[in-house]
């Protein structure tokens, strides 16, 4: 495989195999890997650190089994922050915990446009989710992160215009620290927001502050899988442009929202498409 140094497309491993050669180390004219298989035992197969070289990587690329990474030095050494070309990037942690050092190491560059993180496994987020350094940042999705507490602040990535949450089973509460505390303006491009399968969330809260501008362009939310959810902030229904709510298995919302009569009735009247399970 090391041999093929001209090579510029490597496409669908997964398919056929576990692990990847230790030779893809040398493609360094490749600009194609849709996957990379992390490895942590045999000569012949890759570790994370035999991404460091692939700068010419571009359009998408999913990094799996990121357990076997044993620390934060040999996740450095994947040298993310040169894959200037890449547009988008998956992060599948397997759940495991104690990876928390490993992410903050695999920080990508700030032109990345999509981030998909998936089955983050310990209770605090990593520093660079905590920042807002992806400045270019479209689309993002956080998936099976069930063992985080609370939300990174999401609202200061200056031009995310998509946010899928699904299944953070540990996060009761959704407030202020979502927004961000660092702009006067939360979420200033988002248009469509989804929350899947959060079974334990129970409170969402939008403090409206001064001289802060939130939501400014949502136009989509959908809500699915949220039963003990008991309602939605004012200033989203109200206070945003909604063009449509999906309200889908969350008991507590449906009948707080679907009566004829009732003082909460009025605050999504205005909106122009409202969907509950089965519509």
């Amino acid at each position: 495989m090391g041999k093929l140094t001209n090579l510029r497309h490597l496409q669908n491993l997964l398919t056929t195999l576990e692990y990847l050669p230790k030779g893809i180390s040398r493609l360094t004219s490749l600009q194609t890997l849709n996957e990379f298989v992390v490895s942590s035992d045999g000569d012949n197969k890759c570790k994370i650190g035999d991404l460091r070289n692939l700068n010419n990587l571009r359009g998408e690329l999913g990094i799996r089994v990121l357990w076997k990474v044993q620390d934060t030095r040999e996740a450095q050494k994947a040298e993310l922050k040169n894959k200037i070309h890449l547009q988008h990037l998956t992060l599948d942690f397997d759940g495991k915990e104690g990876t928390k050092g490993v992410a903050a190491a695999l920080e990508p560059h700030p032109n990345l446009k999509s981030l998909s993180i998936q089955r983050y496994g310990d209770t605090e987020w990593h520093g660079w989710m905590m920042r807002s350094s992806l400045t270019q940042l479209k689309n993002l999705a956080l998936s099976y992160c069930s063992k985080c507490l609370r939300m990174p602040p999401l609202g200061e990535l200056p031009v995310l215009e998509k946010l899928e949450i699904t299944d953070m089973g540990s996060v009761k509460h959704i407030g202020g620290e979502f927004l961000g505390s660092s702009s006067r303006i939360a979420f200033p491009k988002l248009k469509k927001l989804t929350f899947h399968d959060m079974k334990e969330w129970e409170k969402w809260e939008v403090k409206e502050e001064e001289e802060k501008s939130i939501m400014s362009c949502l136009s989509y939310l959908k809500i699915l899988g949220c039963p003990k959810l008991e309602g939605l902030p004012d200033h989203v229904l109200q206070r945003t442009p909604l063009q449509e709510l999906v309200i889908t298995d969350s008991d507590i919302l449906q009948q707080r929202y679907q009566q004829d009569i009732g003082e909460d009735r009025p605050k999504i009247s205005h909106i122009p498409i409202v969907k509950y399970e089965g519509e």
